[in-house]
């Protein structure tokens, strides 16, 4: 039995002209392809433009840093290093001069008995000749002394002290230089006013 065709015929064409929904996604699936290939290319060429860009600015400033005469920035570096000299041997001078006093009156605070009160300090430092100089004078110009004033109600306790300051090492030459009984008034008891003296090594100089 042989088929027939019972469709009108302009229902056949309009089938036949419809597009098929697999060649659309086919082709909007490349379309989108290429739109991504298109962005990525043109990323690439901006990094490569900025790039390029980056090393011109660099070799034209290692075209300005070689055109600088060597010569001249040795000279540069000299002076600089002749004020850094000039400044460590000005401050080595200063510190070789320097007596350090703090730590000197710390030690004889912890060297003095308890029986022993001092009334009074005098020291001396030696003086350059020449104000406007940082160096130290020359050994055996000036002596450097410490002299200290005090009473206790017993010699005993002058002589621990004199003791205790003969071994502290800035101290030297520890001498007692006067002593005196002092007779008790108004009922106080009688005590005794001394003098000690010591010489004080300079700095760089060991104490004998």
């Amino acid at each position: 039995m042989r088929a027939v065709n019972l469709l009108p015929k302009d229902a056949e064409r309009a089938r036949r002209l419809t597009p098929d929904p697999a060649l659309l996604v086919g082709v909007a699936g490349a379309a989108i392809v290429i739109a991504v290939l298109l962005t990525m290319y043109m990323s690439a060429s901006q990094k490569a433009q900025d790039k390029s860009g980056t090393r011109s600015e660099l070799n034209t400033r290692l075209a300005a840093l070689q055109r600088v005469n060597p010569a001249s920035v040795l000279d540069i570096q000299k002076k600089i290093a002749s004020v850094e000299q000039d400044r460590i041997k000005a401050v080595e001078g200063a510190l070789s001069f320097r007596v350090p006093w703090d730590y000197i009156l710390a030690q004889v605070s912890r060297a003095r008995p308890v029986g022993v009160q001092l009334t009074s300090l005098t020291m001396s430092s030696p003086a350059s000749p020449d104000p406007n100089s940082i160096s130290a004078p020359a050994a055996g110009t000036t002596a450097v002394n410490l002299q200290m004033s005090g009473w206790t109600y017993a010699m005993e306790s002058v002589a621990m002290l004199m003791k205790r300051l003969s071994v502290l090492r800035p101290l030297s030459n520890v001498a007692l230089i006067s002593s005196s009984l002092v007779p008790g008034q108004q009922g106080l008891r009688p005590f005794y006013q001394f003098t000690v003296t010591a010489q004080v090594s300079q700095p760089g100089q060991a104490s004998s």
